[in-house]
């Protein structure tokens, strides 16, 4: 029974305690499942950061452990960077400056990884808080220019307000005055910019460095205003700050009765605040003012009440200075005994707050000298991570470098063959090319060129058996001539096309006028154009164009020979010419047969295609493809229009002459 009784209270406990574990937060953390929730988990946070204000420290950590675990199941980077700053306040109030250290790097690298500049500058604004509080000023001052630079990332105004009057104070306290000064100005241009409460604070705050500088002029020239908005917003504890530090500077200026004044006005409008270490510093103040106009009861009195109540709150520096007025005091008076106490008791708090302070020192240094070692550990460890990584990088890198040279070495062996490959391929498609040409022109040889020759040559064994009278000679010297002249341009055609097939044709352009050229085919041709009727009209302009001139001979003479082959008796032949911008454009007009539609894209296509003329004269078909090739060496283009049964015109366009 005892047993049964003894296990039921052990459950009661551990369920208690679950429970209370759950009650940590007002959230109920098992409903945070994914990054959707993280509007929950950011009320957690909220719950940690009051735990955290109310030192409730045994509660917080607890919450913080839990919340780490649910953000990295989530992957909720802000939110581990909020609760890791957390863990950094949590730390440093339990003394473990390292842990604290190490807490805030992680909540600065998660609020790095997803550039949340906001968190960056609370994080700095907390170490600044953590190492101002224990006296090194010079690495507060560090962590304050940080956040002063993500502030201004944000144009955050209000933010820098306030971390410009922190910076002002943090260089007061390490003796930089033109910094702090400089910092003070800034933070109060930027409040009365923005219309801020707290501008008398920091008007203070520069009059009392002032003050403390023994810049009276500068100071006397703030306060005034000070007083005012101090006023203006009600603010009685630092409306009796500024009258403090005006009694001050007329103390400092020897005009004891308007310090008096404005002391007796600090005490009045401090009562009415708690403000007590400005109540009981006004009336050590009053006590040193009395001392100084020698009314010694009235300053014993006053450094009696301000002397205990020092005491209580612990407020040694303004104790020591107590103790200093009370020897003068007692000294003035001519009362050695009490004088010599003061002394001594002046002496023995100033070596406590000494060894205090050198113990403080000692402790300070041997946190540094820990951190430093942990530092140098994790460097070590860093180090170490980075040696064995260099390795494995080299051996990768060594790998890598081997396999891109052989892949190097094989794409060289394949660009070798494919080169090898293609230019086999194009001395081939050459040789078939030249083999097509040699073909091509052979059969011409053969066919056109042979039946040319063949009937000239027959003509003249008839004339040279005497077979043919004198008479029938001259009759068929026309036909003679004809045969002759046709092959004279197939001869011309041939070696152009030859040599075009070859790529052996160049051009060389000069400036000329076209009728002299075109004159000269005229002539040449006019004995055959009589003979089927067909008039040769010229109705050229002036005409200079710049191409090479035999080129340009060779294409008007096949395109007037094309003309002739497909016109009628009765049809004409006419030549025109008209200045386009840079270019002439001649034209070659026939009132001939006309080219039927689907014949036209072959004129000048790669096959030779040709047709029977008029009186069934033949061709190769070059003399077209030769007349493009040639127009285009001299940057120029030949068109056709034509209509069949109404004749055709081809043109041609050609640069002008400069």
């Amino acid at each position: 029974m005892k047993k049964l009784t003894f296990t039921l209270l052990v459950l009661s406990v551990i369920c208690s305690a679950a429970s209370a574990q759950r009650q940590i937060s007002k959230i109920d953390l098992t409903k945070i499942k994914t990054l959707k929730d993280s509007s929950l988990f950011d009320s957690a946070i909220s719950d940690l950061d009051v735990l955290i204000i109310e030192e409730q420290f045994d509660r917080a950590d607890p919450l913080a452990d839990q919340l780490i675990n649910i953000g990295n199941d989530i992957q909720y980077k802000k939110g581990l960077g909020l609760v890791y700053k957390g863990k950094g306040i949590l730390s440093n109030a339990h003394n473990k400056n390292i842990e604290s250290s190490k807490y805030f790097e992680k909540a600065t690298k998660y609020f790095e990884d997803i550039n949340f500049i906001e968190g960056l500058a609370m994080v700095c604004n907390d170490r600044y808080i953590i190492e101002q509080s224990k006296g090194d000023f010079e690495k507060g001052a560090d962590y304050l220019l940080k956040a002063k630079l993500y502030r201004e990332q944000l144009n955050d105004s209000i933010g820098l307000s306030g971390i410009y009057n922190n910076l002002a104070i943090i260089y007061k306290e390490l003796k930089n005055i033109p910094y702090s000064e400089d910092y003070y100005m800034k933070s109060i241009a930027l409040r009365k910019q923005l219309k801020l409460k707290g501008l008398g604070l920091v008007m203070n705050n520069l009059a009392l460095l002032h003050t403390e500088n023994k810049n009276l002029a500068k100071a006397r020239s703030i306060l005034p205003e000070a007083l005012k908005i101090n006023k203006a917003e009600k603010d009685l504890r630092h409306t009796a700050q500024s009258y403090s530090i005006m009694a001050k500077v007329e103390l400092y200026d020897k005009n004891y009765q308007t310090a008096k004044k404005y002391y007796d006005t600090t005490l009045c409008v401090a009562s009415q605040t708690n403000f007590k270490v400005l109540v009981t510093n006004a009336k050590q103040q009053l006590g040193i003012i009395a001392l100084k106009e020698k009314e010694y009861d009235k300053a014993e009195k006053l450094l009696k009440v301000a002397r205990e109540e020092f005491i209580r709150i612990n407020a040694i520096p303004l104790v020591l200075k107590n103790y200093q007025f009370s020897f003068k005091l007692d000294s003035t008076r001519g009362n050695l005994l009490n004088a010599i106490h003061w002394q001594k008791m002046y002496q023995k708090l100033l070596d406590q707050r000494m060894a205090d302070m050198t113990a403080k020192k000692v402790e300070k240094t041997k946190s540094k000298y820990e951190a430093e070692l942990e530092q140098l550990k994790l460097i070590e460890e860093q180090e170490q991570i980075k040696r064995e990584t260099e390795e494995k990088l080299f051996k990768f890198r060594l790998i890598a470098y081997i396999a891109i040279a052989v892949i190097l070495v094989i794409l060289t062996f394949l660009i070798l063959i494919i080169r090898t490959r293609n230019e086999r391929k194009r001395l081939i498609a050459m040789l078939d090319n030249s083999n097509e040409v040699k073909n091509k022109l052979f059969s011409i040889i053969a066919h056109d060129l042979k039946n040319e020759i063949n009937g000239l040559e027959g003509t003249l064994n008839l004339l040279k058996d005497n077979s043919i009278s004198d008479k029938e000679f001259k009759e068929i010297i026309p036909l003679l001539a004809n045969g002759t002249h046709q092959t004279s341009i197939l001869l011309h055609n041939l070696l152009n096309w030859s040599k075009s097939q070859l790529k052996e044709l160049n051009a060389n352009p000069t400036s000329f006028d076209i009728s002299e050229v075109i004159s000269d085919k005229f002539t040449f041709f006019q004995q055959k154009a009589s003979k089927k009727n067909i008039k040769l009209i010229n109705n050229l302009n002036p005409t200079v164009i710049y191409a090479d001139k035999d080129m340009f001979a060779i294409v008007a003479q096949n395109l007037i020979a094309n003309a002739i082959k497909f016109c009628n008796s009765g049809d004409s032949i006419a030549l025109v010419s008209e200045e386009k911008g840079d270019r002439y454009e001649i034209c070659f007009k026939d009132t001939g047969v006309g080219i039927e539609p689907d014949h036209i894209h072959k004129l000048f296509a790669e096959d030779t295609f040709t047709t029977m003329g008029t009186q069934n004269e033949t061709g190769t078909g070059l003399g077209l493809k030769i007349c493009k090739e040639l127009i285009e060496l001299n940057q120029g283009k030949i068109e056709v229009q034509s209509e069949l049964g109404s004749g055709s015109i081809f043109c041609i366009s050609l640069p002008k002459a400069a």
